[in-house]
């Protein structure tokens, strides 16, 4: 089977989208023949300079991405650039580039949200201009509309394409993602979780938008628990800037980059180190970095808000609390965990279990194929929403 994995961005990045188009073509490589058709050119946005700046000085957000003309004019691109070429399906890791492609080949669409799903929660799709949010509803639509299935990571996403766009149910797939690192084995993730002391407990903060992961909210529970005694230490890798002063017992590493091989030590110096990952999020479609801590065996602390809890469970690979929780009931958990030394540990292996049976990207790349592989009418013998709840 060939396939045209269609992108608009450089798929091949691990930095970009937090490295799910990448993982996915490696998976796809390891299984089928691959053509990529990626990055498409995005001259024709600069036409709509002018307009972005009217909203930018409104106040609004309008981004030149879902303008009808933008996406016709990457469908010709894709057109020409399999024009010579024979594909049996057309996949790919965002609905922009599917809207106006009109080729007779089944395509498959993955993505980690619908664009009703972020509107609003997201900073990038708050304010949204009435133009804007017009364009994004119907591009979404006449993308699902053109796919033979549809993959989403979590059960809340695949609702909210059904529920918002009217996707037929039968195409559409709940496979979760996996962890854009380099993953140990499950022995050496058991040794890691054996050797950390608890003369302090030390947290990791992961995410680049620190309001939308609820950085200061982390901070505050945080502050919490030491005034309970407990030794609490803080990492925090992702975000540009921090809007608040820090304590010194948090330490800010900027945005640590995977592919920069110092960078990429230091991240994987903070997994092994680290008890819990920390990320409050008040908004998340899935998130990527709650896989990764799954894999070095670091239970999350996390919110039961979009697609969170497919990546964490309660009682099973952390914990997830309502999105109204405050810092202290935050800080209890961390008190505990700190005092009950076995039972953390107990967290952490079945946390790497969990990762290995729910969270692998072998298992997305597997399932992947099979989705591809079945016939465009027949897609519903693959029984997509048996085993929701993963």
């Amino acid at each position: 089977m060939r396939v045209a994995y269609i992108y608009d961005l450089q798929a091949d990045d691990i930095m970009v989208q937090s490295g799910r188009p990448c993982s996915i073509l490696r998976q796809l490589r390891q299984r089928v023949e691959v053509e990529p058709i990626f990055p498409l050119n995005g001259w024709p946005q600069y036409a709509f300079s002018a307009k972005y700046a009217f909203y930018k000085l409104r106040h609004q957000t309008y981004r030149p991405d879902r303008e009808p003309f933008v996406l016709r004019a990457m469908a010709r691109q894709i057109r020409r650039r399999l024009m010579n070429t024979r594909v049996d399906r057309i996949f790919a890791p965002g609905s922009h580039v599917l809207s106006r492609l009109e080729i007779d080949v089944p395509k498959v669409l993955c993505m980690d949200a619908t664009f009703a799903s972020v509107v609003d929660n997201y900073s990038e799709f708050s304010k949204c201009a009435p133009e804007y949010l017009r364009q994004g509803h119907a591009q979404e639509a006449e993308a699902l509309a053109k796919c033979a299935a549809v993959i989403l990571p979590s059960e809340w996403a695949a609702k909210g394409a059904i529920n918002d766009y009217g996707v037929d149910p039968n195409k559409v797939h709940v496979v979760p993602f996996g962890a854009n690192i380099d993953v140990p084995p499950a022995s050496t993730v058991h040794h890691m979780i054996d050797a950390r002391g608890f003369d302090k407990l030390r947290i990791l903060f992961m995410g680049r938008d620190w309001q939308r992961k609820g950085g200061s909210l982390m901070l505050q529970a945080v502050a919490r628990a030491r005034q309970r005694g407990v030794p609490v230490e803080v990492d925090i890798v992702g975000p540009a800037h921090i809007p608040t002063p820090l304590p010194d017992y948090a330490r800010f590493h900027g945005l640590l980059v995977k592919r920069v091989q110092q960078e990429k030590a230091t991240l994987d110096r903070l997994m092994r180190e680290s008890h819990i990952l920390f990320v409050p999020s008040r908004a998340e479609n899935f998130g990527m970095t709650f896989c990764e801590g799954a894999a070095f065996g670091i239970p999350s602390l996390a919110t039961d808000v979009g697609g969170i809890t497919s990546a964490v469970r309660s009682g099973v690979s952390g914990w997830s609390l309502p999105l109204d929780a405050d810092a202290a009931a935050y800080a209890e958990i961390l008190s505990n965990c700190y005092h009950d030394p076995e039972g953390y540990r107990r967290l952490a292996r079945t946390t790497r279990a969990f990762y290995d049976n729910n969270l692998t990207w072998d298992a997305f790349g597997q399932r992947l194929v099979k989705i591809l592989s079945a016939e465009p009418d027949g897609l519903e013998v693959l029984a997509p929403h048996r085993g929701w709840a993963i």
